[in-house]
């Protein structure tokens, strides 16, 4: 279907890691539904195609008695189903599945425990659990869907039901399947309470109690299913990546720095050759996360104050005087002045300027551009007040401090 405000909606939720999906009628649920979830962890052959058969069944008759409805499936994953009008077979988009609220480790161990999940998948539902798209505003969600449903069907569509499935009901595990043993119940109870302190230690931005708890961190403690396996410890290494990620997030760090920090150790991990590489970055990433929020969080500002931070940080070759920006938001510029020197500590001008020198202290370090270039880069296309603000913040001048670093280079 090439309606615009659905592809237009769709980008707005891929833009968030949401997923979407287009099933015409009659449909029948696949494994993508929840991401795999359910294929990876109940018994395959007849009794999982009968469970996603009676799943199917049941979203179908709600599909046929609502135009738009929000699903929430016995895992707590959450789903929006809304049909489209005019369409040829008959379609429904399907949103998901994401959460409105972080799951904490807690809540995924007794997940785990209570349907006598075996131990060998516990591992798996907490990558799915961390990886899963988390909502923050749910108001703004609902607001998408319904301003898309209501330009689809009109204003004759007032509600959104939320909905459960009995239907949904524990997974179907065989008598073969073995339970958790005492033994391994004490050693997740003890993994997931330390992983819970680290989240903790990097969402504060505690960087004296990461460093440390770093000394201790050493991956052959970590259980592994296949003994001396560099694949096993990779997996466990990307799991760790994702948890202090979420940690960081949860630490009020903006998306983008956290989807570059991710990508990268995701590629380090992934072409590390032997357990030491591994071992060396299962210390950094926990530290790395921290310095993150450290530098980059934005949860002790004002929803405004936020919008101006990451505006700095995305602009920074406009005009960010004080009027401009005061302009842009729509804020007398004596109100913006005091309100950021509140929040932040310093003045406008010295935060913009921090973050221009920051910008270039990154630049001499990574490119070989001249200084004058690097200076229109971070928006300054004065050159003497570049060198200014860069020795009052540095001690040297730009050009100094390029000297310097080609000799650190070559010694």
């Amino acid at each position: 279907m090439c309606n615009p405000l659905i592809a237009f909606s769709r980008s707005v939720l891929k833009a968030a890691r949401v997923e979407s999906k287009i099933h015409t009628f009659p449909f029948q649920l696949d494994e993508n539904f929840d991401c795999g979830l359910r294929k990876t962890i109940y018994n395959t052959g007849e009794e999982y195609d009968s469970f996603f058969q009676k799943l199917s069944q049941n979203l179908r008759t709600a599909c046929e008695t609502y135009t738009l409805f929000q699903f929430t499936d016995r895992f707590g994953c959450e789903y929006i189903f809304l049909n489209l009008p005019d369409t040829e077979p008959a379609s429904v988009l399907i949103i998901g599945p994401f959460s409105y609220t972080p799951f904490t480790n807690s809540y995924i161990f007794n997940l785990c425990h209570q349907i006598n999940l075996p131990e060998s998948h516990w591992d798996f539902m907490q990558q799915y659990y961390f990886s899963l798209p988390v909502i923050n505003e749910k108001h703004g969600l609902d607001s998408l869907v319904f301003t898309l449903a209501r330009e689809l069907w009109g204003d004759e569509l007032l509600s959104m039901p939320h909905l459960t499935n009995p239907s949904d009901s524990a997974p179907p595990f065989t008598a073969s399947v073995e339970s958790p043993t005492t033994q391994s119940l004490t050693y997740m109870e003890q993994k997931y309470e330390s992983e819970d302190s680290l989240m903790k230690f990097i969402s504060d931005g505690d960087l004296k109690s990461i460093e440390q708890i770093q000394q201790h961190l050493n991956l052959s403690e970590i259980k592994q299913r296949f003994p001396n396996s560099l694949r096993d410890q990779k997996n466990n290494l990307l799991i760790f990546n994702t948890i202090c990620r979420k940690a960081a997030q949860y630490g009020g760090v903006h998306p983008i720095y956290l989807d570059t920090q991710t990508n990268k150790y995701t590629a380090r991990i992934e072409y590390a050759a032997n357990l030491k590489e591994l071992n060396n970055l299962y210390r950094e990433i926990p530290h790395k996360y921290c310095l993150l929020v450290r530098g980059y969080s934005l949860k002790d500002y004002s929803p405004t104050i936020r919008k101006i931070i990451m505006y700095i940080s995305f602009n920074l070759t406009e005009d960010l005087g004080l009027q401009a920006i005061a302009e842009h938001f729509s804020l007398n510029k004596n109100y913006l002045s005091a309100m950021f020197k509140k929040e932040t500590g310093v003045s406008l001008t010295t935060y913009v300027n921090q973050k221009r020198v920051r910008n270039a202290i990154y630049l001499l370090n990574t490119s070989s551009l001249p200084v004058q270039n690097i200076a229109e880069a971070c928006g300054i296309n004065d050159l003497n007040y570049f060198s200014r603000i860069f020795r009052q913040q540095v001690g040297m001048s730009p050009s100094s401090y390029r000297r310097e670093l080609k000799q650190n280079k070559k010694a």
